[in-house]
């Protein structure tokens, strides 16, 4: 028997109309006459319950978190593609959220939302994907920003000609600060901490940068299934990005290029991207130039040329901003 069957019938008929009917908590509570509140607190009772064991290893706001993404009520892409990349970097929520997705496949009328697989990782005892572009950073000589072949960097040699990047590529101290927030995201609910981390934690510390926006990118195209989040950081007068992607189409005869652009005369290329591999993953980051704050948009397209002047087709396309 399903643990579903056991379920009170008031947490029961509440996932029915969160996954049958695809409705927000907002709908099913006026369709019940209770609060949305309420609403949320029967459906993530439920889940909690469908499996325990499994959900005792993640911490609370984690559990929380995956709830809401496996009853499609998160509010924004940047918060579906955190979960996603916490999903892909944590065995035991991948676990849990797999165990759910069994559970719940019958009251659902169409798929539920994709559980990740495993990230490839940067190393033993790398927590996240993310970790290569920081291990690049620590690994440059006295501080210095890595060299254009880092494997998780932007490289402005080899890219779309930019005269202001140069051969500069990623501010070490900035983007490894970048990096840690995200293993700290991706590593909430465990209490398993690698040298790796624990590294970058003392990094980011020592550099104090600060994260000033977190721009969401999706596909421009009704048919791409891209997801994108860039996040630009500053220190003093310096500022860099840091972008995470999933569901591209893996590198082969071609490379993605990320764009700064107002228009067909006016845009600035920010350098070619890491290679992406089979899982569909992109991380990688760089220098912004110091005009960056005339552009609107941000824009990784797909180019076959490395001398193009000007963007190639569109892949994810974003509002950009320095932020704070």
């Amino acid at each position: 028997m399903s643990r579903l069957d056991e379920l009170p019938p008031d947490q029961r008929a509440a996932l029915s109309l969160l996954l049958g009917q695809r409705k927000s908590y907002a709908e099913v509570a006026a369709m019940l006459a209770i609060s949305e509140g309420a609403v949320h607190d029967r459906a993530h009772a439920a889940l909690a319950v469908l499996a325990p064991r499994l959900a005792r290893e993640l911490a609370p706001e984690r559990r929380e978190e995956i709830a809401d993404y496996l009853l499609a009520q998160q509010p924004g892409v940047a918060d579906r593609l955190r979960t996603r990349t916490f999903l892909s970097a944590s065995e035991p929520a991948r676990a849990w959220a797999q165990a759910l997705a069994g559970e719940l496949a019958p009251l659902a009328s169409g798929p539920l939302p994709e559980i990740p697989v495993a990230a490839a990782v940067a190393g033993a005892g790398a927590a996240s994907p993310a970790v290569g572009l920081l291990a690049a950073a620590e690994r440059a000589p006295g501080g210095a920003s890595p060299s254009p072949s880092a494997p998780s960097g932007f490289a402005g040699a080899g890219s779309p000609a930019s005269s202001r990047l140069g051969g500069a590529l990623v501010l070490g101290a900035i983007v490894a600060a970048v990096v840690v927030a995200i293993l700290l995201l991706t590593n909430g609910g465990s209490k398993a901490h690698s040298p790796a981390a624990s590294a970058g934690k003392a990094a980011a510390t020592a550099a104090a940068p600060t994260v000033n926006a977190r721009i969401p990118m999706s596909s421009p195209s009704r048919a791409g299934h891209g997801l994108g989040l860039l996040e630009v950081a500053s220190q003093g007068s310096k500022r860099a990005f840091l972008l995470i992607a999933e569901k591209l189409t893996p590198t082969h005869g071609f490379f993605y290029a990320l764009w700064l652009y107002n228009g067909p005369g006016s845009h600035e290329p920010l350098g070619r991207a890491p290679a992406v591999a089979s899982n569909g993953i992109l991380q990688g980051g760089g220098a912004l130039p110091a005009d960056a704050g005339q552009f609107s948009e941000v824009l990784l397209t797909r180019e076959t040329s490395i001398h193009a002047t000007h963007p190639g087709r569109v892949i994810l396309r974003g509002r950009f901003t320095l932020g704070g």
